[in-house]
């Protein structure tokens, strides 16, 4: 299940790039997927896990191919340990870490739709019973990135978090899946200029 269920995730997000890479001058123009940049930064998720509204905090870190392409790594935590449902004796925690894809639609304007795509294996605690089981995480987002400056971004994404392979009593896949709001600060910096195709 959990395989092609990022087989098909996987798929989709790559069949959107190639479809839009044909029609606009970016990761498949001109430029070719020259490296093009390196971007790091923090996310700030809310979320709900159990009966409550969480936050959860993220780091990034990724290099940038044809000024669209951006591909690397990072990781997820609660803030800090909940109480699941509010109930004394329900003390969880969650942490992840993930292989990152990244994908800017006109990157070079101001305000540009985004795509994400996050996929890897974390961990799910309950501190009061000292039981952990390790779980695999898919999270496919999109929104908006808005060009602060050239070196700092600001995103703004929605998406949903799939939760695999959890075998916690009490805990299925489905309650610690769930829908979350995403802002993204990005640091770096992009070289080279955006080049049009030769037209015939």
């Amino acid at each position: 299940m959990r395989t092609k269920s990022c087989f098909l995730a996987l798929t989709l997000v790559f069949s959107v790039i190639s479809l839009h890479a044909q029609r606009e001058e970016t990761v498949l123009g001109s430029r070719n997927l020259g490296f093009s940049g390196i971007w790091g930064g923090s996310k700030h998720q809310v979320s709900r896990f159990g009966n409550n509204n969480q936050y959860v905090h993220g780091w990034h870190f990724g290099l940038e191919f044809g000024k669209a392409l951006t591909v690397g790594f990072g990781g997820y935590n609660l803030n800090d340990d909940i109480l699941w449902d509010n109930v004394p004796g329900q003390r969880f925690d969650m942490h992840w870490r993930t292989f990152n894809l990244g994908y800017a639609i006109q990157s070079y304007r101001a305000v540009h739709p985004v795509i994400n795509f996050d996929a890897g294996r974390g961990k799910v605690k309950l501190l009061d019973e000292g039981i952990d089981d390790r779980v695999f995480v898919i999270q496919p987002s999109a929104g908006i990135e808005i060009n602060v400056l050239r070196w700092f971004h600001l995103g703004l994404e929605g998406g949903y978090r799939f939760v695999t392979d959890s075998d916690l009593p009490n805990y299925s896949d489905r309650e610690l899946s769930g829908a979350f709001g995403q802002a993204s600060l990005r640091f770096g910096f992009s070289w080279g200029r955006f080049r049009k195709h030769d037209r015939d």
